[in-house]
Formats: structure tokens, C-alpha cells, sequence
């Protein structure tokens, strides 16, 4: 690739790639409208349309279209991403700037669309002005030229129609959603809807465990998947008020045009057949360049041959149990033969075994919520889909079902779970009041007492296969969300059941502790349940952009050190009303609750913090103790916003050492319960 950039710095050499790419490109989008339009064109009126048309590529921030201006040809967009302006006219110095945007746009047009088909139906100028959002291929056709053919000319209008939307509403009278347009604009400028292969997170099913990256770790050696990324909040379905929080973490998604794939001078990055992109790590020679170009970070460099796992022993396990704190791989250490590894989708693992049906890939196997997912952004993002045109359509995507939206199997499981629990559990409880528990059932040994005993015991066997299944991390097990919910349901039968079983009579103390510890796993199961449920949600309404408690706890350290700071800078004044009521303000419970109840934003929180000491601040008589004030109530309010981030983060797990601990407390006295049992019975 240098010796490229070398020679393309000859301006005949240049020119030549140029026309060579131009003409290539003209060629291959006449053969894809011939394939997509069907009939629409015959072979004829196509070389008529490549004899008239011009292949260009535009950069990003190119203004294509002006508003106001006359209309003198058609753009036909390959690829790229349109966006389209009414009323207010677009600078350049305005869409290049360092800062946010302020145009607000009426919508978006991906490939497929054509611009300027109003012109052949009388309209003379633009209604709109239309500039480029990343680098964008387009067909041009002058309209002088075309109009010279009519009958082409008529031909084109009615195909072109067919298959854009750019020509249905060239007013903009129907303009989309406020919400709608920001979550493209930001899935368009960010890139990530021209992923081949993306990694999406919906934070709201999100249980922060870590298990994706611990996967993915166990997988490959080391993780290659950092739960941090781009965050965007969407509608969850067009026109409806439902908010989903999605992140893109910094993983491969396998760009259409990967800036690592061109950057690396070994040619040690390629694209297989199927879309991805993946390193030969025997020609990788650990030059960092791929890792500096890649926009998203989602290239590591470690060092060559891996460091070794060390298996960790029961002492640490019980630690990690006991902990808040999600345990993190080892980071890799540099050294001098390091070798570049990204996510290749599992490829060459045993989880993706040649023949296999569909791909698997180890982080959306693991995820016990279901809510980590590949998807086809084009697809899984509705915004998008509703602005690509029917001719262009990329066709490289190979992506599993998207659970976001649709998943079957997780339906055939509540359905089947939730009718199985109340029918069995009805039918043994009319039994139970029917036989009672001591008359034998139709001359058999067996009694009711016998009966729920041991389908009970049968419920809770089955719920134990998920901490079974929770480990195994290099092979396909089947999805971990379809075991926590055989767990759930096969828990809540056992339960039931063994609640039947236990009747109103405790029995002798070894039955009633037995009981006792059972009432245990039910509780902390259920309060387990609901934190996973309602934290997630709670936790993406008030945090922003979606943070690791190793992010928070270091935040929060900074914001004590600025509180002290602040306190030692001020006079004896400034550190009263700071000690005494700025800090007792938000340091209490209300304040804390107010966090979780209200769910402001943190520019509104602030905003109203500061009312809320405009008295004190009025009675400081220099700018610079106002300024401390000021600065001591910023801090305090973000300070404890953090802090009911990190006690979120916390309550996700505070409730996983009690449930297992119980249980398995419960599972052996359950045992000695048993072989009492058996052996009074045998006796």
C-alpha cells in the first residue's frame, strides 16, 4: 500500500488509476441496476443511461445539491449517506468545524436514491440543499443529455422511481421525528451503520456481569471485546415514545472500507469471502499501524504467543464471589514482538465447527440477558432501513437473528414455561387436596407427599444445570439466556411445589431449617430477578453514556480530590457553607433517592442544584468565593449522581452471594433430608 501512495504521487500514474477506477465503477453500477430493477431497463437503455453517466466520489461535507439553484442533472447514489436541508443555507465552514452541527436536518437518504427526479416531472430548481455525510459514490446524469433521448428519458423516470425515495416527498413536508433524525444523524456520523458485521448492546437488559468479555477472553486468550463505545438512544420502534439505549462497544465490525485493512504494509489484514476482516498473524509485524488507524479501538496489540492463563484457585473464586468488583483478565504487557488481534467473529474456534449451520460467536452465546447481539445495522437500525433506496443494497452481511426485535425461542420459552408452571402446579395442588398426602395413589407406595418431593427435586436438578452451563465458554452449549430461563422457570416450579411439599406441618427441625433455607433462595432468587429487571433501566435513564464501575469509582475519586482542593482553597466562610450544607444537602438519603425517582439529566440536576443555593451564593461578597460555591455544588451534585451509579452497579450483584450461598446450604440439607427419608422408608 505505500508503494501505491508512492506511485499515485505521479500524476499520470494517478490519473490512470483514476479513469480506471471511474470506468470500473460506472460498469458495476450499471450491472446492479440491471440485476436489482429488473425488467425496468432493458440492455439497450442501459448503455445508453453508461454512455451518459459519470462515476464520481465525493468526500465527506461536499455540498452536492443548493437549494434554490436550477437542476441540471440526476445523482444516483451507490453509496454514502445524503443529508438533506430545507430553508437554511449550508456553509462550509459550518460542516467542517470541530463542533456539533447545527444544521437541523428534514432527513437522510442512503444508496439507492436518486436526487433531482422531480426535474422530469416540470420542477426547475432544488427544494432542498443536499451535502455528504462521509464519502459518497454517485452517478451523475446530465439532464440535458437525457431529455435529448425522450423515450430513455421517460424510462429512467419511471424506473429510478421505483426503487427511490428521494423523489417522494421533494418538499420535506413530512419530516421525521426529532428523536428519530438525531439517533441516525449520530449512527450515520459516527460510521456505524456501514458495519458489515456489528456489535450492539441493548443497555436496558444489560446486567453489567462482564461475562461477554471474560467469553471472549477464554475464547481467544485474551478479550477482545472493551465495553466501551459509541452510545446512542433511539426510538425503540418508529412512532412510538419507548427509548432504547444502545452501545456499540469498541469490538471489530468489520468496516465496508477498513482504514486498517489499507494501512497495513505487510497486506497482513485481508477480507475473506465472506465479508469479515481478519489478521494473518504470521505476517503481522507488530508495526502499531492498524491499531493508531482504527477509528473505533478495536484493535489490541499483545505480545506474540500469548501470556499464559493461570487458573485461579477456590480462595480467589470465594473473592471474586464476594466482590462488587467484575474480575478483569490480566492486561497484556508490551514487549518487542507484538502482534496485532481484533475480533474475527470465532472464526477457527471449535464454537463454529466446519458445517455448521448458522455462526455463533462466544460474547452473544454468553450473554445471560440476550442483551448482546451481530447484527446488519442497515437492518436493526429502522431509521436507517427507511432511507436506503431498493438498488445498491449491500448483500455481504452474514448475521444471526436479531433477538432485539424478534426471538422465537425465547417466546416458546415463556410461554412454555409460565403454562407448564401453572398447569402442574394446579394439577398437584388439586391432587394434593384430593388424595391428601398420606393415602397411597391407586395401591402404590407412592402419596402425594412422595409425589411433590420428587418432582420438586426434579425442578431444583433442573435449575442447577445452569451454573453447569455457566462455565463453559469453547464450545457450543446452547445460548446462555435459554439456560437462565430454564433456570427461572424450573425455580419457580420447584419452589411452588416444594412449598406444596412442606404443607402447613414443619415437621422435625431438620425439615423446618431445610425450609427455612429454601424461603432464603426463594427470596434472594426473586430479589435477584427484580434488580435485573429494574436496574438496567434505571441505570441507563440517568447515566449518559453507559460507564464501568471501574470508570465511576475513578470519577468518583477525582470529584473528592476537587472537593478537597475546593475546601482547603476557601476561607473559613466559604468552608462552612460548604461543609455544613452544601455537603449535608447532597450527601443525604433524599438526594440519593431523588436520583433514582426523578431521573433528570445531569444538566438539569446541576441547574436546579445551583437554585437551590442562590441565597448562600448572594450572600458571598467577591466573585472568587461565589466561583468555589459554585464550583463545591457542581461537584457534590455530580459526586453523588456517580455514587447512585456505583450503588446500581452494586445491587446487581449484592444479591448473587446470599442466592448462592442459600442454595447451597439448602442443597445439603436437602441431601441429608433425602437419605433420612430413604432410610426411615427402606427401614
Amino acid at each position: 500500500m505505500d508503494a501505491l501512495r508512492l506511485l499515485r504521487s505521479l500524476k499520470k500514474f494517478a490519473e490512470t488509476i483514476d479513469a480506471t477506477y471511474r470506468l470500473h465503477g460506472l460498469g458495476n453500477a450499471i450491472s446492479t441496476i440491471q440485476e436489482d430493477a429488473g425488467d425496468a431497463l432493458s440492455a439497450v437503455e442501459l448503455l445508453a443511461l453508461g454512455n451518459l453517466a459519470q462515476f464520481m466520489a465525493y468526500g465527506k461535507h461536499h455540498l452536492l445539491v443548493e437549494e434554490g439553484k436550477p437542476i441540471d442533472r440526476l445523482f444516483l447514489i451507490r453509496n454514502g449517506w445524503v443529508r438533506r436541508v430545507r430553508g437554511v443555507p449550508i456553509y462550509k465552514d459550518i460542516t467542517e468545524s470541530s463542533g456539533p452541527i447545527v444544521l437541523v436536518p428534514e432527513d437522510f437518504l442512503g444508496a439507492g436514491n436518486c436526487l433531482g427526479l422531480e426535474a422530469l416531472s416540470g420542477q426547475s430548481t432544488w427544494q432542498y440543499s443536499a451535502d455528504l455525510m462521509a464519502r459518497t459514490e454517485v452517478l451523475e446524469i446530465p439532464l440535458a443529455n437525457l431529455r435529448a433521448d425522450q423515450n430513455l428519458c421517460e424510462r429512467v423516470r419511471t424506473a429510478f422511481a421505483d426503487f427511490s425515495l428521494a423523489d417522494d416527498d421533494t418538499g420535506l413536508r413530512e419530516r421525521a421525528e426529532t428523536k428519530v433524525l438525531a439517533a441516525a444523524e449520530k449512527e450515520i456520523a459516527t460510521g456505524i451503520v456501514d458495519a458489515v458485521n456489528l456489535l450492539v448492546m441493548d443497555m436496558d437488559l444489560c446486567i453489567r456481569c462482564g461475562n461477554c468479555s471474560l467469553a471472549c477472553h477464554k475464547v481467544h486468550g485474551q478479550s477482545r471485546l472493551l465495553r466501551r463505545g459509541i452510545h446512542i438512544e433511539r426510538p425503540r420502534q418508529i412512532g412510538t415514545k419507548a427509548t432504547q439505549h444502545v452501545l456499540a462497544p469498541s469490538v471489530c465490525m468489520h468496516c465496508k472500507d477498513p482504514e486498517c485493512l489499507t494501512g497495513c504494509p505487510t497486506g497482513a489484514i485481508f477480507r475473506d469471502p465472506k465479508g469479515q476482516v481478519d489478521i494473518n498473524t504470521n505476517t503481522c509485524i507488530g508495526c502499531f499501524d492498524c491499531a493508531t488507524q482504527c477509528p473505533y479501538n478495536a484493535i489490541t496489540m499483545v505480545p506474540r504467543g500469548g501470556s499464559s492463563t493461570v487458573p485461579l484457585d477456590m480462595k480467589s473464586r470465594i473473592n471474586n464471589l464476594f466482590s462488587f468488583n467484575v474480575q478483569k483478565p490480566a492486561a497484556a504487557v508490551e514487549s518487542d514482538d507484538m502482534v496485532a488481534i481484533k475480533c474475527n467473529l470465532c472464526e477457527s474456534t471449535p464454537l463454529n465447527p466446519s458445517g455448521a449451520a448458522r455462526p455463533a460467536y462466544s460474547c452473544e452465546e454468553n450473554c445471560p440477558t440476550g442483551a448482546l447481539v451481530r447484527v446488519n445495522p442497515q437492518e436493526y437500525f429502522g431509521e436507517i432501513e427507511k432511507t436506503l433506496g431498493l438498488v445498491f443494497r449491500d448483500q455481504t452481511h452474514a448475521i444471526g437473528r436479531n433477538i432485539h426485535k424478534s426471538d422465537p425461542v425465547a417466546r416458546v420459552w415463556h410461554l412454555a414455561g409460565a403454562l407448564g408452571t401453572v398447569l402442574l402446579a394446579g394439577l398437584l395442588g388439586w391432587a394434593v387436596w384430593h388424595y391428601g398426602f398420606k393415602e397411597h395413589l391407586r395401591g402404590t407406595w407412592l402419596t402425594m407427599r412422595w409425589v411433590t418431593g420428587l418432582v420438586g427435586l426434579v425442578g431444583i436438578a433442573g435449575a442447577m444445570t445452569y451454573p453447569v452451563r455457566k462455565p463453559v465458554y469453547r464450545r457450543r452449549a446452547g445460548a446462555l439466556r435459554y439456560w437462565l430461563l430454564a433456570h427461572l422457570y424450573l425455580g419457580v416450579l420447584a419452589g411452588i411445589v416444594l412449598l406444596m411439599h412442606g404443607g402447613s406441618h414443619g415437621g422435625g427441625w431438620l425439615t423446618s431449617v431445610l425450609m427455612l433455607w429454601f424461603d432464603a433462595v426463594i427470596l434472594t432468587g426473586l430479589f435477584g430477578f427484580a434488580s435485573y429487571v429494574l436496574v438496567p433501566r434505571i441505570m441507563t435513564s440517568i447515566e449518559g453514556d453507559p460507564l464501568l464501575i471501574e470508570d465511576l469509582e475513578g470519577r468518583r475519586a477525582e470529584l473528592r480530590d476537587d472537593l478537597a482542593t475546593i475546601s482547603a482553597k476557601a476561607d473559613p466562610q466559604v468552608r462552612d457553607l460548604i461543609e455544613h450544607k452544601v455537603r449535608r444537602y447532597f450527601s443525604s438519603l433524599s438526594f440519593l433517592f431523588r436520583q433514582y425517582l426523578r431521573r433528570e439529566e445531569l444538566t438539569a440536576l446541576l441547574a436546579k442544584s445551583r437554585l437551590q443555593f442562590k441565597a448562600e451564593m448572594a450572600t458571598l461578597d467577591t466573585r472568587e468565593k461565589r466561583n468555589l460555591l459554585l464550583k463545591a455544588i457542581e461537584r457534590s451534585a455530580t459526586l453523588r449522581r456517580v455514587e447512585a451509579l456505583i450503588y446500581l452497579h452494586r445491587l446487581l450483584k449484592a444479591w448473587l452471594a446470599p442466592h448462592v450461598i442459600s442454595t447451597s446450604v439448602m442443597l445439603t440439607l436437602m441431601v441429608v433430608h433425602i437419605v433420612q427419608v430413604v432410610f426411615f422408608k427402606v427401614r
